[in-house]
């Protein structure tokens, strides 16, 4: 049946106790939860925060108990936790629901979480994006079987869960396995404790490259990649692809191919300079905030690729960056006087390989992964959608 939140539970609206008073502040005896600390993709159980507020402020405040069901309506929008502590506060940009006890709480998050395209949508603010509590307590939400039955439904959705989050966490440690072997083969980049010749990217390249500025048509010849495409970690995602076409002489310079590495040259400060080798057998096109850096025999693509994508250059990166927090910029002349070590070229095809064989397992974990997410997606849409 469909019920509005009213009716299934009591909403509060959380408020902020005055930081001007430091007796409300000055021991860590209430949790304070705030959204920073309810993760946006996933059900968050509360054990902790990182503030508080002390005894002195418990009228002051809005306290609820374990087991209600934190949900974000002021700037990101239902982001779901659920306490698991004795009783915490929270801020003003959070609604509380404490469910009826005839409503299985770990059931109505899953409902809830199924609900956050819809929430998102009657948010009603297009700068800052808000829900308020009226309007809250008004959403509608499909609520099936009675409370053993409900336990039921979490179980197994629990299971699932927990499913996937340990192929995640195997795809993780391949990556992290990776990483280790490239530090314990090579050495720390600029450290280079191995005491590799260095030179500056500009002598290990053939060619640099900006990608076209020209925009994405229908029906277009060559998948287009933007900086969407690659990924954080040295990956492509071609989930959201799109095309151009392109006339043979402009091709010719923004064109991929195998063998060619794609550096993200503008993005956000914390996401600039993503860089992956190109090792599909298709010839692609690259956007105007992707460079295409062809190296010359003395580097291999995967060694280069993931010298770029270690820790410490990635701070590097981010330190030569200019412009603002939304728009950082590191221009082909900035990236050619990046310091590079060049060990043996068997030493790096050695560790290429190495990758190759890692991914391989990679990949059936991940296939695994989409194939119990899409299982789960199906059970969340059969029990609440």
């Amino acid at each position: 049946m469909e019920v509005s939140l009213n009716e299934i539970g009591e909403i509060i609206t959380g408020n902020t106790p005055s930081k001007s008073d430091t007796n409300f502040w000055n021991s860590p005896d209430i949790c304070f939860i705030k959204p920073d600390v309810i993760a946006e993709d996933e059900i968050t159980e509360l054990l902790d925060s990182n503030e508080y507020i002390s005894e002195n402020a418990r009228n002051k405040a809005r306290i609820v108990n374990e087991n209600s069901i934190l949900v974000t309506c002021i700037g990101s929008i239902a982001k779901i936790g659920i306490v698991k502590i004795r009783e915490c506060a929270f801020n003003q940009q959070i609604n509380a629901i404490i469910p009826n006890k005839n409503i299985d709480t770990k059931y109505l998050c899953y409902c809830l979480q199924n609900s956050k395209v819809k929430l998102k949508a009657i948010a009603n603010a297009p700068v800052v994006p808000i829900i308020n509590k009226k309007q809250f307590g008004e959403f509608v939400v499909k609520i099936d079987g009675d409370i053993s039955t409900q336990k039921k439904i979490v179980n197994r959705l629990d299971y699932i869960q927990s499913v996937i989050t340990l192929y995640k966490i195997q795809l993780q440690k391949f990556d992290d396995l990776i990483k280790a072997r490239f530090i314990e083969m090579f050495g720390r980049p600029f450290i280079n404790n191995l005491k590799w010749e260095s030179k500056q990217i500009k002598n290990v390249v053939n060619e640099v490259k900006y990608g076209t500025s020209k925009p994405s048509v229908e029906n277009g010849e060559y998948k287009y990649l933007r900086m969407n495409n690659l990924t954080y970690d040295g990956r492509f995602d071609l989930t959201d692809l799109k095309f151009i076409s392109l006339d043979n002489d402009e091709l010719e310079k923004c064109v991929v191919r195998k063998g060619d590495v794609l550096f993200n040259r503008t993005n956000s400060l914390d996401l600039i300079g993503k860089t992956a080798d190109f090792d599909f057998d298709e010839d692609m096109v690259i956007a105007g905030y992707i460079i295409r850096i062809r190296l010359k025999e003395t580097i291999v693509p995967k060694f280069f690729s993931m010298y770029m994508n270690t820790d410490e250059v990635k701070l590097h990166l981010r330190t030569i960056a200019k412009g603002a927090v939304n728009q950082a910029n590191i221009n082909a002349q900035e990236l050619q006087g990046i310091p590079i070590y060049i060990p043996p070229i068997e030493l790096q095809k050695q560790f290429a390989d190495f990758v190759r064989q890692v991914d391989k397992s990679r990949e059936e974990v991940k296939r695994s992964l989409e194939k119990t997410q899409q299982l789960y997606d199906s059970l969340m849409q059969e029990y609440f959608g």
